[in-house]
């Protein structure tokens, strides 16, 4: 049975929950009623007890301290990586450090790690499977051919952990991976990957022994830890006596199974999401769980409001949704959604010039779309990643490091990242005795003579780096000068992904959780609109992104297309979208 209630509801506090809550339910608004309300009825909470509040993002963690204001003390808010890293990972991880040649001394929280290709080379050389390898894929030949080091670096950077038919969790990495490029699928053959499957943990040992730490090791220590030491679960349900968490739709399986057990006895635990919001499919997220996820005397609860856009935006929403019908409950009047036909930089201005020139935050399917419209590029705007292009086709190690980390540090700066900028310029710099010292000072001239560079080639920019950063070796005829020749700075640095981004323009996965008065989804191209004609939320996850999307905005919402054929424009009609085509 599924019990309706509203963003005002009060629901009991000794009870397991889940609640589903559809876009601009209020759910924030409930979560932060509904811990207040723990703060002061229950008699389980004492100075040394606290409630526990997981959410997916940074900048959500922030959303709810604040509004938490001076009861923010008596809860811990976090991401669930920072949560288990400080609760469980950094506590305790001595335990069977020594079982995975994990260096404990040197782990410093836990990041983003990219698999380099030195460490790939390293850990083929050394595999134990080394001289069972075979033509056409022997050990020179998968470290010397560039397709064969393609295909490994494009498979080994999928490396992840999952549970096997045993139930027991292990190092996964996806087969479909593992193809030297987009032109060319050729894939290494099975029994080379048989081979190399056999041991994956000794390229996570590669990294571990220099204490790096991935976000997904960090699930993987925290579950080996609770299943093997029940004490730390007993201490953690002693600190927490109630743990909530929001987005649980973007929980991965590692995470859901560990908060099952922090569930079974004492910690009562309230999960709030919304399957049709599961959008992060590729970070191992399974919309399937929040609706399977079960723990005993759990309360199921729905919120079918909606709060935050208008009725017309709420009909658009209603239509691709029809299981889950919202209540207008502000019943506040708008404007018809439009579409908008032709070139995404024109269809912005026109978008603002519909809007009386307020602001409109645009939100894209792909990084490079959004970072492109950051940079009103119109033009030349690449169609894959060219920092990842960069790092496979130049073979010269030192200069694709040097190149990289600088186009990635100017433009995590330009976007006020600049602890993040500073790591980056970081792993470059030469004296390790003054490493910050002198990242920030390269930092802030990269900055200040942008305008030098940041329209001129790669070549150019190599070229700056070269007399003003750090002299590295030239670019000689043949393929790779061509390629630092024919692209741009700033065709490079749309490739750029800014992980916290609260910029106009952004991906629609960074703008989960957020709101916005005028709201432009782009579509790259004009046969992304089937959600639109035959919406299928729970099978298509392209289709379950254009759905938060659209459900950001509050009072407009525009949708630029490319192209708009005959037969499109006149289902668009009929259900109701005003059309423009742009000149």
């Amino acid at each position: 049975m599924v019990t309706s209630i509203t963003s005002d509801d009060l629901i009991p506090i000794e009870q397991h929950f889940r609640v589903s809550a559809g876009p601009g339910a209020g759910k924030t608004h409930w979560l932060i009623n509904h811990i207040k309300n723990v703060l002061y009825t229950s008699y389980r909470l004492h100075k040394t007890r606290k409630i526990a509040c997981i959410t997916y993002t940074n900048i959500a963690v922030e959303t709810i301290l604040t509004r938490l204001g001076s009861s923010s003390d008596r809860v811990e808010v976090s991401t669930i990586h920072s949560f288990l890293y400080k609760h469980i990972v950094k506590p305790y991880i001595q335990f069977i450090a020594n079982e995975y040649e994990l260096n404990v001394n040197r782990i410093d929280g836990h990041d983003e790690v990219t698999i380099s290709r030195g460490r790939i080379i390293n850990w083929i050389t050394n595999h134990p499977n080394a001289r069972s390898l075979s033509h056409p894929y022997t050990v020179n030949q998968l470290i010397k051919l560039e397709d064969n080091i393609n295909a490994l670096t494009r498979w080994l950077s999928k490396l992840s952990f999952a549970f096997d038919s045993t139930d027991n969790l292990v190092i996964f990495c996806d087969r479909k991976y593992a193809y030297s490029n987009d032109a060319n699928r050729r894939y290494l053959n099975k029994r080379c990957l048989d081979l190399l499957e056999t041991d994956l943990i000794s390229l996570k040992n590669e990294y571990w022994k220099r204490g790096t730490l991935h976000h997904d090791d960090v699930l993987f220590f925290s579950y080996q830890l609770l299943v093997r030491y029940p004490f730390i679960l007993t201490i953690l349900r002693a600190k927490f006596p109630y743990f909530y968490i929001d987005e649980f739709q973007d929980s991965n399986p590692i995470q859901v199974r560990i908060l099952k057990m922090i569930g079974q006895a004492e910690t009562k635990v309230g999960i709030i999401g919304d399957k049709a919001q599961s959008i992060y499919g590729f970070q191992g997220a399974d919309a399937s769980q929040f609706e399977t996820f079960r723990l005993d005397g759990m309360i199921d609860y729905q919120m079918l409001d909606n709060r935050r856009s208008t009725n017309q935006i709420i009909d658009c929403l209603n239509l691709i949704r029809p299981g889950f019908i919202q209540n207008k409950v502000n019943n506040a009047n708008g404007e018809i959604p439009h579409i908008i036909v032709g070139n995404t930089k024109s269809a912005l201005n026109k978008s603002k010039e519909l809007c009386s020139s307020n602001i409109v935050h645009s939100l894209s399917y792909k990084n490079i779309t959004s970072n492109a419209i950051k940079k009103e590029m119109d033009v030349n705007v690449p169609t894959s990643n060219l920092l990842k292009s960069l790092s496979e086709k130049d073979s010269n190690k030192e200069r694709q490091s040097l190149v990289s980390a600088c186009i990635r540090a100017i433009e995590l700066a330009m976007h006020n990242r600049f602890k993040e900028a500073l790591k980056e310029i970081e792993k470059i710099v030469s004296n390790k005795d003054t490493t910050r010292k002198e990242a920030l000072k390269h930092l802030t001239l990269l900055v200040s003579r942008y305008h030098e560079y940041s329209n001129g080639s790669l070549f150019d920019f190599h070229t700056f780096i070269c007399a003003n950063i750090k002299a590295v070796s030239a670019l000689r005829a043949g393929g790779i000068r061509d390629f630092y020749m024919d692209n741009t700075y700033n065709q490079l640095a749309v490739c750029v992904n800014i992980v916290e981004d609260n910029s106009l323009h952004r991906t629609i996965h960074k703008s989960k959780g957020d709101e916005f008065d005028n709201v432009m989804l782009v579509v790259d191209k004009e046969e992304d609109l089937s959600f639109l004609f035959s919406p299928n939320l729970d099978n298509n996850p392209d289709h379950r992104v254009f759905y938060v999307a659209m459900s950001r905005a509050k009072n407009r919402l525009f949708i630029s297309t490319p192209t708009l054929n005959d037969a499109n424009r006149t289902k668009l009609a009929a259900m109701s979208f005003t059309i423009y085509d742009l000149p």
